[in-house]
């Protein structure tokens, strides 16, 4: 009897995946870069089959940094964006959107890298220095400008070098026109396996309170098609519980997308994973270090009211 129960549960739900990928709504969900795991819990969340279980289907698109993803937003072309707690500067700035979800806190995932060979050995040798960034603007941007301020040179005491993404952050790095490069741990572990770097700091060792990653919604989305976000970030927050809980089969599914090996794959989930949010709240005090760091650039030119940027209307009950 259990037998035919567990078979008939078995069927059923089957039954309704098929029925919910029949009739799923497209969404199109832009990120900031290609390869990294911190963007990757769409991927993984639609191979799990977890997001057609919720009448989901993600239609992912990559962009290159910050400013190009909210660009995209603003034009229309993407409905949700995952990306920086500092992209909320593009919401004060006019940005027809709003933060839906807390995605990440701790920045425990960001390191600077200098070439393997660098006499830099400590916080202190990088005054002066060449640093890449993403963008101006970016989260990178304001974590090395944040690290010139806190060691009392300024905003402006290292040099910023905009190199665009990982990969040519990397090949900017080998070829000696960086004295050092904001990575994320993938790629500055890749380039710790090349003997191209090595790890100096992480960004979470001294930054903290804060609010790494964020999950933002158009306007347009929020005010048609609610219940669309509804499904979206309860089909994202089942994602995380299976990833925390399934690590293996979490790494198998992230392959696809960071195209590392099993081995890198587990240190990169090992020091990633735990700091994704598993309900998407809204911490003030992170959200207030982000607001005062943007005013600090001049970025913004005033500190918005909460429900201007941002609203957990939609998250799981």
């Amino acid at each position: 009897m259990r037998s035919a129960l567990a078979r008939m549960a078995s069927t059923i739900a089957v039954v309704m995946a098929c029925a919910a990928g029949a009739n799923a709504e497209t969404l199109r969900v832009g990120k900031p870069t290609p390869l990294e795991f911190n963007f990757a819990m769409g991927e993984i969340g639609g191979q799990a089959g977890i997001f057609a279980r919720h009448g989901i289907e993600l239609d992912i698109v990559t962009l290159e940094g910050s400013a190009k993803l909210h660009q995209a937003m603003v034009a229309g072309s993407i409905d949700i964006a995952v990306g920086a707690g500092t992209d909320f500067l593009f919401i004060v700035k006019g940005a027809p959107e709003k933060g839906i979800a807390a995605m990440a806190g701790p920045p425990s995932n960001f390191f600077l890298m200098v070439p393997t060979g660098s006499p830099i050995q400590s916080i202190a040798d990088l005054k002066g220095k060449r640093i890449s960034v993403s963008t101006v603007g970016s989260l990178s941007y304001w974590f090395v400008q944040e690290l010139s301020r806190r060691q009392g040179w300024g905003d402006d005491g290292v040099v910023f070098v905009q190199t665009g993404g990982p990969q040519a952050t990397a090949l900017a790095i080998a070829s000696g026109s960086l004295d050092a490069a904001f990575q994320a741990l993938q790629g500055g572990l890749q380039m710790e396996a090349a003997g191209k770097g090595r790890f100096l700091f992480s960004f979470a060792d001294f930054i903290h309170p804060f609010l790494a990653h964020a999950i933002f919604a158009s306007n347009d989305l929020i005010a048609k098609n609610p219940t669309a976000i509804r499904r979206f970030l309860a089909a994202w927050f089942e994602t995380i519980a299976f990833a925390k809980s399934h690590k293996n089969e979490t790494i198998v599914y992230a392959q696809t997308i960071t195209h590392t090996d099993p081995v890198l794959g587990a240190r990169i989930y090992d020091v990633e994973m735990p700091a994704f949010s598993d309900d998407g709240r809204f911490e003030p005090a992170a959200v207030k270090v982000i607001l005062n760091s943007l005013l600090d650039m001049k970025q913004i030119d005033r500190i918005p009211d909460a429900k201007e940027i941002y609203t957990e209307e939609f998250l799981p009950r």
